[in-house]
């Protein structure tokens, strides 16, 4: 049983606006947290020098896979063991965020059962449940927040 009365948000437009709500706080938690673990773990400036050599090399080694310059994938291929080593320190911030799931899913639980069976919105001749509204909702929103925080690169 809830502790707080949510029927309120039980019909659709109320439902889809609330929906949308709780996938933007909890996207801008967990957003602002990952940024704060980058800025601790790794630094700001230096999560976003990496950020731009990993994405370089990339390119560079697609442009000489396309161009088929073995000369040049070898050359590329030196710099390996640096960009992995550049993806594994940035990836302590990413695995550390991950750990604050366990808030997200106790709010999961917590509203499953006021949404379960009912109609959150509304796409032309069909109604949407919790889940197939919640999802693409809270993906929309997760690459806005990032764009707006900075955790994803623009590029």
């Amino acid at each position: 049983m809830s502790m707080v009365d949510l029927s309120w948000a039980t019909t659709v437009p109320m439902a889809t606006v609330f929906l949308m709500g709780v996938a933007f706080i909890i996207t801008l938690v967990n957003q602002s947290i990952y940024r704060v673990l980058i800025a601790h773990f790794i630094g700001w400036n230096e999560y976003r020098a990496m950020q731009k050599e990993i994405n370089a090399h990339g390119k560079e080694r697609m442009a000489a896979a396309r161009a088929n310059d073995t000369k040049q994938l070898e050359k590329l291929k030196k710099k390996d063991a640096q960009i992995n080593a550049m993806r594994t320190k940035m990836m302590k911030p990413q695995m550390l965020n991950m750990g604050f799931i366990v808030v997200y899913f106790a709010v999961w639980r917590y509203l499953r059962p006021v949404f379960d069976g009912v109609t959150v919105a509304y796409l032309p001749g069909n109604g949407l449940s919790l889940w197939i509204w919640y999802f693409p909702v809270s993906f929309f929103i997760g690459l806005l927040l990032q764009r707006i925080l900075g955790t994803q690169p623009i590029e």
